[in-house]
């Protein structure tokens, strides 16, 4: 890991909400930190490419959500709200001050709807893939993504995604990083599948109608590229930039591409 990321705590026992972070808030950058959250079953440190891109141009903070990488689980599922709770009271506990937000995947969800809870802390926000999902749709990866998970000796429950991290992973992924992702994956076994529980059963319609915020949808050419339109057209304030020639493992690939079109929009002045 670089030397320039450094991992803290923040909140109770039982309740410890685990950062990584590094930069440091450079002229221009507004004073206002870029916070990131993760997909669903990863941890902050899968954005370790890209935070080291972006921490010479601001101070950049990758959350654990609860239950993931190096966070304390919550006792019981939680819904999307209150995944965005529990990092509104790590803003505070860190006094964070006025920050920015970058969501992928499920982070998307908990980065819109924090947005939409603490106006008065959220300036401006990004996401990438955003599972924008209604209806018969969104049951169905619901049903895909959400199926409960028990421990047991046999390794045949982690095969599949052995295979996917390791032996099927994307062009550009060094096998060290498939095997970290790998195990993102085992630290939140057998509770993994409960943020893709509350991602799929969460009103996103209602979210994004409420999000007033400034938002740059950024749409790599994959699976989630057309909900990730349907979320950019869903926002009051939203523009969507199309990157059709990334698809996966874009942190790995395009770091320093993401890095540079995140900062530059973050630094844009204001609309009048």
């Amino acid at each position: 890991m670089n030397a320039g990321l450094a991992g803290r705590y923040v909140g109770p026992p039982g309740q410890q909400i685990h950062l990584l972070e590094g930069g440091i808030l450079l002229e221009g950058s507004g004073g206002r930190p870029l916070w990131c959250l993760h997909a669903t079953a990863y941890s902050g440190r899968s954005f370790t490419p890209f935070l080291e891109a972006m921490a010479p141009r601001r101070r950049v903070v990758a959350v654990d959500a609860p239950g993931y990488g190096a966070s304390d689980p919550p006792p019981q599922p939680m819904p999307i709200e209150g995944y965005a709770r529990a990092i509104a009271v790590a803003f505070d506990e860190a006094e964070a001050g006025s920050v920015d937000l970058f969501g992928y995947h499920t982070g998307a969800l908990v980065a819109a709807e924090l947005a939409r809870q603490r106006p008065d802390k959220v300036s401006r926000l990004i996401l990438i893939g955003v599972p924008y999902f209604l209806g018969a749709e969104r049951e169905a990866w619901r049903v895909r993504l959400a199926e409960p998970t028990w421990l047991s000796e046999d390794f045949a429950q982690f095969q599949h995604r052995w295979d996917y991290f390791i032996t099927r992973r994307a062009p550009g992924v060094s096998l060290a990083r498939g095997f970290d992702n790998f195990v993102d994956e085992l630290r939140a076994y057998p509770r993994g599948w409960w943020a893709h529980e509350a991602a799929f059963t969460f009103d996103v319609a209602d979210c994004f109608g409420g999000v007033r915020q400034p938002t740059l949808v950024i749409n790599p050419r994959n699976h989630l590229a057309e909900a990730s339109r349907r979320a950019a057209g869903a926002l009051a304030n939203g523009r969507l930039l199309e990157m059709p020639h990334l698809e996966n493992g874009i942190f790995d690939v395009a770091a320093d591409e993401l890095a540079t079109i995140m900062d530059e929009f973050l630094r844009a002045p204001a609309a009048p």
